[in-house]
């Protein structure tokens, strides 16, 4: 839950077993996927693991730039909320992330600064639909 909103929000339902109600995943990804989530805040971090786990992704977490640089490399993609990048410049930004992964960038509006063409921006507060598609699309663009 992301300020009393369901992340899986609009996201189709269906009856299961046992009468319970159990979610309609028909985009799974082909393969899993290990997805980055860098977040400063507990709270951020584990509602983005929830998100993309229910996705059927792989996640690893970190809570600013410097600790997810220090993990081993093979993301296929990276969601990072603004917050994990306010100290650095945009050439510096560039620089980590160049020729590693496409990356989701959350934010609350439209970033002041030019970004690299690997960010996508999703705009919070987000719903689990816009940062699912930003993600599903920064995977299989890295994958092409």
């Amino acid at each position: 839950m992301i300020s009393g909103l369901d992340v899986r929000q609009g996201m189709p339902r269906q009856a299961g077993k046992n009468g319970r109600m159990a979610r309609d995943t028909p985009h799974l990804p082909a393969q899993i996927e290990q997805i980055l989530v860098v977040a400063p805040t507990d709270a951020l971090r584990a509602s983005l693991r929830f998100l993309l786990e229910e996705e059927s992704y792989r996640v690893s977490a970190a809570a600013s730039i410097e600790e997810a640089s220090a993990l081993p490399g093979g993301f296929a993609c990276a969601v990072i909320d603004h917050h994990a990048l306010k100290a650095m410049r945009p050439a510096d930004i560039d620089e980590l992330m160049r020729n590693r992964w496409p990356v989701v960038l959350l934010a609350n509006g439209t970033p002041g600064v030019e970004l690299p063409v690997s960010f996508r921006v999703v705009t919070k507060p987000l719903l689990g639909a816009a940062l699912s598609q930003a993600v599903r699309e920064a995977v299989s663009r890295r994958s092409s």
